[in-house]
């Protein structure tokens, strides 16, 4: 038959509890944190990606920019050719020798062929400005409808966000109503632990185990600790220790 516990092992008793209370409230707020997190992350990296495609769109437009820029110069340099022929073609019934006539028909002959250089490299720019358009015009419509997939991602995560805060808020207030039953130097111990153990201050004795460092606990330790006759401290990890 068990003893009933002694007024010094209820307060200890009482104290766990309340110990543990506060780091399950303590999960609960790092697990929806860390989903907050991710949700956080998740909108991060789309934007992330739209702005890319959007820097790579910049960059196509730039591109045609500079093909519609040098076909145009191109087409100045033909229209400049074109005039010196028809300068060139008129003055052939001006020139009075053979010499002449000939060194005349020699420039005619050299323009035609710039001209015709530049002719086919006014088209092929042409062909080319249709085929950048018609991929701008398929890089905007996709960029659009990332924005809206974005837009829509926003509006969802940032809904749910504020749902989960409102959570948090809920069990930090419970949080707060459970420490106040905590002795001050059992809670400052427990925050300190928390922050320096990675949100964990508590850890459970399974099979003589620490469950935080994987230390072999004394049996006799344990058995004061069923027992509430003392708080017991991992000599390992320093955490608080439990059993069911």
């Amino acid at each position: 038959m068990e003893q009933p516990l002694t007024d010094s092992a209820k307060q200890i008793k009482i104290q766990m509890e309340a110990l543990l209370r506060l780091q399950a409230l303590d999960n609960e707020i790092n697990a929806r944190r860390k989903k907050v997190g991710g949700m956080e992350a998740e909108l991060r990296q789309a934007e992330s990606v739209l702005a890319s495609r959007r820097k790579a769109m910049d960059g196509q437009k730039q591109e045609l920019d500079h093909l519609i820029k040098d076909r145009r110069e191109a087409e100045r340099a033909a229209k400049e050719r074109q005039e010196e022929l028809s300068k060139f073609n008129s003055q052939l019934f001006e020139v009075k020798t053979n010499e002449a006539y000939n060194a005349l028909q020699s420039e005619i002959r050299q323009k035609k062929q710039e001209l015709s250089l530049f002719e086919e490299r006014i088209l092929e720019m042409m062909v080319s400005e249709d085929e950048m358009h018609a991929a701008l015009d398929q890089t905007a419509a996709g960029l659009r409808e990332e924005e809206g997939r974005l837009a829509d991602l926003q509006n969802n995560h940032r809904q749910a966000i504020s749902a989960i805060d409102r959570e948090i808020e809920n069990l930090q207030a419970q949080w707060q109503t459970v420490a106040r039953d905590v002795q001050a130097d059992y809670l400052d111990r427990y925050r300190r632990l928390r922050e320096a153990k990675g949100g964990i201050a508590m850890a459970k004795i399974d099979n003589g185990i620490c469950s935080g460092c994987r230390l072999t606990i004394r049996p006799q330790a344990i058995i004061e600790l069923k027992k509430y006759r003392t708080f017991l401290f991992c000599e390992n990890c320093a955490r608080i220790l439990y059993v069911d």
